[in-house]
């Protein structure tokens, strides 16, 4: 069997009952690591980034992992989970019960039409930074020199809120 790697999945939701949906995901998501490795950050509340206005504001967190196999495979077990809590297609960054982002799968780098690593965004985005920062502070993404504390200081776009 090849070895595992790193792996990091964002985790979000606005639609339904959000919270009841992540941790869901989240009890599925650790069904695909390899045994003792699964982590989940605390859930954050923030407002929508794009998409069509007047939706509710997201729950988010990040799971980290290890994982062995390919990632795009382990992208299509996530759009099915995305499928069974009820997500269907609708407009880009438009309201949905649930959305799983691969971040980064190991140092597996992809620019396909349905893959992408790592994510082109993830360091942009302070409701993936926060969940990250708060599971790991000083943890480094795979080829990345700065830390997620690091990052998160540094992003210009607005803090999450911490749920109790």
């Amino acid at each position: 069997m090849s070895s595992s790697v790193p792996v990091a999945v964002a985790l979000g939701s606005n639609l339904g009952q959000p919270l009841r949906q992540l941790r869901w995901a989240s009890q599925q998501l650790a069904l695909l690591a390899e045994p003792g490795s699964y982590r989940c950050s605390p859930w954050f509340r923030s407002a929508p980034v794009g998409g069509p206005p007047g939706q509710d504001d997201y729950i988010n967190g990040v799971a980290l992992l290890r994982a062995h196999g390919d990632a795009g495979l382990f992208l299509q077990r996530l759009q099915r989970l995305e499928h069974l809590a009820g997500r269907r297609p609708g407009p880009r960054w438009g309201p949905r019960p649930l959305d799983l982002d691969l971040l980064w799968w190991g140092e597996q780098q992809a620019t396909g039409p349905h893959l992408r690593l790592p994510h082109p965004r993830w360091r942009e985005r302070s409701f993936v930074l926060a969940p990250l920062a708060a599971l790991e502070p000083g943890l480094r993404a795979p080829g990345e020199t700065r830390t997620m504390g690091q990052l998160l200081r540094d992003c210009p776009m607005a803090r999450p809120t911490r749920l109790a």
